[in-house]
């Protein structure tokens, strides 16, 4: 579920699209790293910063200015965690063999650094841009028992969320994303199998965005974007993240708007957004996905469907996505 978006009409490419982008070189991989570990000291405060300069005079400027609050506590809460817990070589070895990526939440097993994660956020956030919901999800998620935020953290691992705990299920995804963003910026690239599948190679995550950067070849290569981990993952262009297919994808975007598009694959009518450097150099991909959730609307109109950004459960909570 989105918020209301921008109504502006969406152009509409071919099958196989204009070489603009360059979008119509099927199957070719740009030499680049194929996988990128998250960087723990910029990948909070850099998303904050972008989601803080997108609000102002946005229709959902209430609702990006809460997000940023709650990517720059998640930064703070790296602070002073309890150690964690890595899986061991063998384990590693283990999921290579079985071709699955070592920080599955499947197969992993998280530790109770995560708990001390949400208190941590808690704790820190600006508690003057919460709206209502948010601001009793809070309070709650304070005083509630560890088994209850176990069984909050399986559900949306699970992608099993009820709207009776939107509000409560943001502030876990982002003790989640805290935890297992830290883990995984602790492996090696060695650690990890093939990066070519829509899932994350270190947590087996859907992406929340590809990120299309010049270089490597005429027109540039795609990293994929972990919407758990924030690892990022080389992948071919012109390929469904979802099914893998490639002789059907098709792309939208808003007339006029050359740094977003919407890659929709007419097999399976999954879709993601593509986000061009480029264009618009100071992208973030958690960010502007969120501050292009107008294009998922109208997408969603046309009958494509992905996994939602998980600070959307945000605005499940708050329709408006205002304070």
């Amino acid at each position: 579920m989105v918020p209301p978006g921008s109504r502006q009409a969406l152009s509409s490419g071919p099958d196989t699209p204009s070489s603009g982008f360059g979008e119509n070189t099927l199957g070719e991989i740009a030499q680049s790293d194929a996988v990128r570990l998250p960087d723990l000291a910029t990948v909070f405060p850099r998303r904050a910063e972008r989601l803080r300069a997108l609000a102002p005079g946005h229709e959902l400027e209430g609702f990006l200015r809460m997000i940023a609050a709650l990517v720059a506590a998640q930064h703070e809460a790296l602070a002073g965690l309890p150690p964690g817990s890595l899986p061991g070589s063998a384990e590693v070895a283990k999921a290579r063999l079985a071709k699955r990526a070592p920080l599955d939440p499947a197969t992993w097993r998280r530790d109770e650094s995560w708990r001390a994660a949400l208190a941590r956020i808690l704790e820190k956030i600006d508690g003057s841009v919460l709206p209502g919901p948010a601001q009793e999800a809070r309070k709650i998620l304070a005083e509630a028992k560890p088994a209850d935020l176990e069984a909050l953290a399986d559900r949306f691992l699970e992608g099993d969320v009820p709207e009776a705990d939107a509000a409560k299920t943001v502030f876990v995804a982002a003790a989640l994303q805290v935890a297992w963003t830290r883990v995984a910026s602790l492996l090696e690239a060695s650690d990890l199998g093939p990066a070519d599948q829509g899932q994350c190679p270190a947590c087996g995550s859907p992406s929340i965005a590809g990120m299309i950067a010049p270089g490597g070849t005429k027109f540039g290569h795609r990293h994929l974007h972990c919407s758990l981990c924030a690892t990022a993952w080389r992948y071919v262009r012109v390929r469904c993240v979802h099914c893998g297919g490639t002789d059907k994808v098709s792309f939208r975007q808003f007339a006029g708007t050359s740094y977003v598009r919407a890659e929709c694959c007419e097999n399976c009518r999954g879709y993601s957004k593509v986000f061009y450097l480029e264009s618009a150099r100071l992208l973030e991909p958690l960010a502007d996905d969120l501050g292009s959730l107008g294009l998922d609307v109208l997408v969603g109109e046309e009958g494509f469907s992905r996994v939602a950004n998980p600070f959307v459960l945000a605005v499940m909570a708050r329709p408006d996505g205002n304070n």
